[in-house]
């Protein structure tokens, strides 16, 4: 019988933290898509949209993983109190929203977004 364990993150560490007007964040993601087209999806949680950078699989981005040590090379961000499903911009283009409220890791990103950048 196969064995399972589960080892959540131990830490993450973001190396860049950018945040955007929503209206522009969102523009970003359908540069380049044809009219009527479906542009690059973003991530929703507690009122935040987001997109995650990551760093290429190296030996030591690989090394750290197995250690719970998580690299993103940057968060971008921006805010959207409601979740939507989308939105449509210009040329009739779409970005979806995925909502990820269920997962609690970005909760607890988001939390610490809000509390590190927001509330100054």
């Amino acid at each position: 019988m196969v064995e399972f364990e589960y080892q959540p993150w131990k830490k993450i560490i973001v190396h860049e933290i950018i945040r955007f007007p929503i209206e522009f964040f969102v523009t970003q993601h359908s540069l380049g898509i044809e009219p009527g087209g479906i542009g690059r999806p973003l991530s929703w949680v507690d009122g935040v949209v987001f997109e995650i950078g990551a760093f290429r699989e190296t030996d030591d981005i690989i090394k750290e993983k197995l250690e719970g040590k998580l690299h993103y090379s940057s968060i971008i961000y921006g805010i959207l109190e409601k979740y939507q499903s989308e939105f449509k911009v210009a040329g009739n283009i779409r970005v979806p929203i995925t909502d990820l409220s269920s997962n609690e890791i970005f909760k607890e990103m988001v939390v610490w977004i809000k509390k590190t950048f927001e509330e100054k």
